[in-house]
């Protein structure tokens, strides 16, 4: 998972597949965020692999997105604004691959407008 990128991200789908993800769903997600968090330039490109694996195997996408939810709201309640953006910027992803649904991104906005501060405009902004 840490050597995907746009133009290999088909052959990383194809090797993912082989293995036996139904067993290693957890490892496979812990390896998803931990790359997302590592480099967050590359977002958009572990987004699109999760939304191609969720087609087979929504239960992969559902613990991805519970964890980045917990993720979130730990990192929002500890005012860590790096987690945070990174924990957003999934997440606006996955809205955006239409594996998690709009209505998660409106509470997210939602929570992060209720009580206006400096960083939580910029971490809506980027979310937007």
């Amino acid at each position: 998972v840490n050597k995907v990128n746009v133009s290999n991200i088909q052959n990383i789908i194809l090797e993912l597949i082989n293995e036996n993800l139904i067993r290693g769903k957890g490892l496979l997600v812990r390896a998803i965020m931990h790359s997302q968090m590592a480099s967050p330039n590359f977002t958009h490109v572990f987004a699109a692999l999760l939304a191609v694996i969720n087609t087979k195997l929504p239960d992969h996408g559902r613990l991805l997105v519970h964890r980045y939810i917990q993720q979130f709201q730990r990192s929002y309640k500890r005012n860590n604004k790096i987690v945070c953006m990174g924990t957003t910027k999934m997440i606006a992803h996955l809205v955006n691959q239409q594996v998690v649904h709009e209505l998660l991104a409106f509470e997210i906005l939602a929570l992060l407008l209720e009580n206006p501060t400096e960083d939580s405009v910029e971490i809506a902004a980027d979310f937007m």
